[in-house]
């Protein structure tokens, strides 16, 4: 593969990584993005709830979905039954990997419009086991690994190719990062979305936090999520691609309890997908002017004192 160009923030040497991927067809792809669609990157796209959003983009016929996992086999075969798919082997754990194809698809296609920061691992490490020793066992890092730092890469990544798009696309470049209500490191994400979802609306890029419940997936495929988890509370796939479509979207959302948030304020906010709807989880509360200008200071707003 020829040399691409890349984006090395400090500190970072980034060389482009061996890419695995079906294209999508004979077509010059920077035409077909520019005429005739939207450009999406999933990550943890081959299986579950990513591949599931790949496909309902793919059916509205104004998408190029392009999905990221580590099993290359299973993403070529992801790729090869859906058309305008292509696959990109990386792990995004790794940063210089996860650039490298944000750098391959954006130089393809000359913009990204919607970064969907899916990939995640399940919890099997148990956080409150005991010990017996005097010293307890360093805990595992891996979840933190690829439930946060993957999702902090990702949404670095975003924000940086989302700069470089056309400026017609401002206002319509979506990142939202798959987090979870009870999971211990997924949850960290809701407050991170809240941060910087607010500082990147200013340049016209809505972040919001999907919360799933219990949808069934590869990441579930073992007897002991089924023993924790009684078949009744799991959510159908296709109730978590309509929550993801109407985010996209930006128009107004009501939630199961009947909270209206206009779509002009569809942006740095949790949505909990629960049964065959969602819930909105609502924001902390600025209660006092100290606190105001506290945020408005960490955000880099200049302030009317």
């Amino acid at each position: 593969m020829s040399p691409t160009k890349t984006f090395c923030p400090p500190k970072f040497t980034l060389h482009p990584p061996k890419f695995f991927y079906t294209e999508i067809s004979s077509l010059d792809r920077k035409f077909y993005s520019a005429n005739m669609a939207k450009i999406a990157l999933i990550t943890g796209g081959t299986s579950g709830i990513g591949l599931a959003v790949a496909k309902d983009l793919i059916q509205t016929g104004s998408w190029q979905v392009n999905i990221i996992g580590s099993n290359q086999e299973r993403g070529q075969d992801a790729a090869a039954s859906l058309p305008d798919v292509t696959f990109y082997q990386a792990d995004v754990r790794n940063y210089q990997q996860l650039a490298g194809v944000f750098d391959q698809i954006f130089n393809t296609t000359g913009q990204i419009d919607f970064v969907f920061a899916n990939a995640g691992r399940a919890e099997y490490t148990d956080f409150f086991a005991k010990s017996e020793t005097g010293i307890p066992p360093e805990p595992s890092s891996e979840i933190v690994h690829t439930n946060l730092n993957g999702a902090l890469y990702t949404s670095y990544l975003a924000m940086h190719y989302f700069r470089r798009s056309p400026e017609s696309t401002k206002g319509h470049r979506n990142l939202i990062l798959t987090s979870s209500i009870g999971g211990l490191y997924p949850y960290a994400l809701i407050g991170f979305t809240r941060s910087v979802g607010e500082r990147l609306w200013e340049e016209g890029v809505r972040v919001n936090a999907l919360c799933p419940g219990v949808v069934e997936t590869p990441l579930l495929a073992d007897e002991t999520f089924y023993a924790v988890f009684p078949p009744e509370i799991f959510i159908p796939v296709d109730v978590v691609t309509r929550v993801v479509s109407q985010l996209l979207s930006g128009a107004d959302m009501v939630d199961a309890k009947g909270m209206r948030v206009a779509g002009d304020q569809m942006h740095s906010r949790a949505v909990h997908v629960s049964g065959k709807s969602f819930l909105f989880i609502e924001k902390p509360e600025i209660h006092d002017e100290q606190t105001r200008m506290t945020w408005a200071a960490m955000m880099g707003h200049t302030l009317d004192v």
